[in-house]
């Protein structure tokens, strides 16, 4: 019975997962139409921009405020506001208006998939936890691969409106479902950092518009790229000394004394530039070897596969895994050896060449997928009840902006690479990119190796008042 009664309102909380990953990808295939039907051609990068930008922005606030207010609360709000800017979207009669309704998307996104996670770790023991991230790690997967394929469906049927309009029912139905949530209440107490909240906002603003400017519109030694990274370093330092006199600081400066949660957030840095890296980079070879945009997408669901082989395969074994810590090794091993056969090889894209790229892809993807697995399973296990939120968002940050600003300092070489000119091609450019990743994957491997990660069959979820430090 207790089963029953929390399936319907938990298949709410998986939906509001799954609509937060669409959304935010949904536009790929969409931008051209959308560009040629409002306009502000110039502007159109600011549509996914936008809705990035915000979604990592309030990532920390929803983690910290589900923490004071309550799980349930704040993915009711998330998925309200995800609902509204969908509906902003669709009605949009101007780029400036769309850019607009996109950030009002993603800061609904943001809050998503913290708090669905949140509540998981709230609601399940550690079987039923396994089995609920198999499902939702699938459908997120699944989303991340076809979203795009979606909306280029849909622009093609109806029109591009309907990309934004069509996730509308679907958000209200979540919305609906997760509002029937029984949860245990929050801690007594918590006062909301909101200097720090301000900071810690104002300071990954300048930090992912950094990541989105620095080597290509500007150029790394240009006033303005000086001035965002002087920026970014005053408003850092003004969230730290604020963290450090708060008496309930947004990200709690003793979670990074935590050695779990520290080694989470170095997977976390090195997944998320894995991936952005291979999903950036690889498309941009396939086209350039001849095939068609549409073929390189497609190419790169060998990756997805794999990530699906972790989510169907990987995560049962993990629960019954003695040393759950290499599964993790073995994720940033996979990853780095599959960007390293990258490059180094030379592509054909003929049926014989092909499958070397594809057994590399599926490499990477499971890689991904180890990773991503293991240490946020690991988190949600660990991590004190009072400081989960705050500790989930820790962990999106590191791959979210941590992966953005390796991505930026590659895409950097990349096209200095291609301004040498000469006998550089896209090729060569784009093999260095994954050398240099390569690289940075072997640093992943060593800290995976050193940084500890307690089995989730015999973990138990740190007590709300400790953190273990050293």
């Amino acid at each position: 019975m207790a089963d029953r009664r929390i399936m319907v309102p938990l298949s709410g909380v998986v939906l509001a997962q799954l609509l937060a990953m669409v959304d935010l990808n949904l536009t790929a295939a969409a931008l051209p139409v959308i560009a040629a039907d409002l306009g502000g051609t110039d502007r159109f990068a600011w549509v996914v921009t936008a809705a990035v930008l915000a979604s990592t922005v309030t990532t920390p606030l929803y983690g910290k405020l589900s923490d004071v207010y309550g799980r349930r609360a704040l993915l009711v709000a998330a998925l309200a506001v995800l609902t509204l800017g969908s509906l902003l979207c669709g009605l949009a009669q101007s780029m400036n208006q769309l850019i607009a309704a996109r950030a009002v998307q993603g800061a609904g996104a943001g809050g998503l998939m913290i708090s669905a996670y949140a509540v998981y770790a709230e609601l399940l023991d550690p079987r039923r936890l396994v089995r609920y991230q198999i499902v939702t790690a699938t459908l997120v997967n699944i989303g991340t691969a076809f979203g795009p394929l979606a909306g280029g469906v849909l622009t093609d049927s109806f029109g591009w409106r309907w990309v934004f309009l069509a996730t509308v029912p679907p958000s209200v139905l979540a919305l609906l479902l997760v509002a029937t949530l029984r949860l245990p209440p929050v801690a007594a107490g918590g006062r909301v950092d909101y200097a720090g909240m301000l900071w810690l906002g104002a300071a990954l603003t300048t930090l992912v518009l950094l990541a989105g400017v620095a080597g290509t519109q500007w150029a790394f030694a240009s006033p303005g790229v000086i001035a965002l990274v002087v920026a970014a370093a005053v408003l850092l330092a003004l969230w730290w000394r604020s963290a450090h006199r708060a008496a309930d600081p947004v990200l709690p400066p003793a979670l990074l004394r935590d050695r779990v949660v520290r080694s989470v957030a170095v997977q976390g840095w090195n997944t998320g530039a894995g991936m952005l890296v291979v999903v950036t980079f690889l498309p941009i070879v396939f086209v350039s070897l001849g095939a068609s945009a549409a073929d390189a997408g497609m190419y790169l669901l060998t990756l997805t596969f794999g990530t699906l082989v972790v989510s169907l395969a990987g995560t049962p074994l993990l629960a019954r895994a003695a040393r759950t810590q290499w599964f993790g090794v073995t994720g940033t091993v996979l990853l780095a050896a599959g960007t390293a056969w990258l490059a180094f090889t030379h592509p054909d894209l003929g049926p014989g060449g092909w499958a070397g790229w594809a057994l590399a892809t599926i490499a990477i993807g499971v890689g991904i997928g180890l990773g991503f697995q293991v240490y946020t399973l690991t988190l949600l296990r660990h991590a004190p009840r009072v400081h989960l939120g705050a500790a989930l968002a820790m962990q999106s940050l590191s791959r979210q902006v941590g992966g953005s600003l390796v991505l930026a300092v590659l895409s950097a070489v990349f096209h200095s690479r291609l301004a040498a000119g000469g006998s550089t091609s896209t090729l060569d450019a784009a093999q260095t990119v994954f050398g240099l990743t390569a690289l940075l994957l072997v640093v992943g491997v060593v800290a995976a190796v050193r940084l500890p990660v307690p089995s989730l069959t015999v973990a138990e979820r740190s007590p709300v008042t400790t953190v273990e430090t050293g």
